[in-house]
């Protein structure tokens, strides 16, 4: 059976344009739904995810990350992405306990690298690409990078 499609008129909660909505739900639940949420126009929208990402860029780029390359819906995606890998990172590296400091000194070497190679992503597509990265990925690499450092 087809899914009715109802169309709404609703209001952007910012700068109050009306603007047409389509819903798939019962008309009860299409009216409860018209009442109770925002409603953003796209011109809102995209201020707002301008307005996002260039905070982000700025935050990154104050610590060392070069800005991202890609299109403008890549670019904001990505800019999240990175942020939430760079929080997994900061509480991995907090959540460390060493027995000496020579441990110590070693893991902040490590973390010093496997950051310097997150800098070098310059590409929207490989942050897109790792958003299923893993607070055990990143400490198995950078256990990997201890490990390089004790070699050599």
């Amino acid at each position: 059976m087809a899914e009715d499609l109802f169309t709404y008129t609703v209001k952007c909660r910012t700068c109050r344009t009306a603007f047409k909505v389509q819903l798939f739900e019962n008309h009860d639940k299409n009216l409860f739904l018209v009442d109770r949420k925002d409603w953003y126009c796209e011109k809102c929208k995209d201020a707002y995810f301008k307005k996002q990402t260039a905070a982000l860029t700025k935050t990154h780029q104050a610590i060392g990350f070069p800005e991202m390359k890609g299109s403008r819906k890549q670019v904001s995606w990505a800019e999240k992405i990175r942020a939430e890998l760079i929080n997994k990172v900061e509480y991995l590296r907090k959540s460390l306990t060493f027995d000496t400091s020579e441990d110590e000194t070693l893991s902040e070497k490590a973390f010093e690298l496997f950051f310097r190679e997150w800098h070098e992503k310059t590409d929207a597509k490989w942050w897109i690409d790792q958003r299923r990265t893993t607070v055990r990925d990143m400490s198995r690499r950078i256990e990997e990078i201890s490990n390089t450092i004790k070699k050599g």
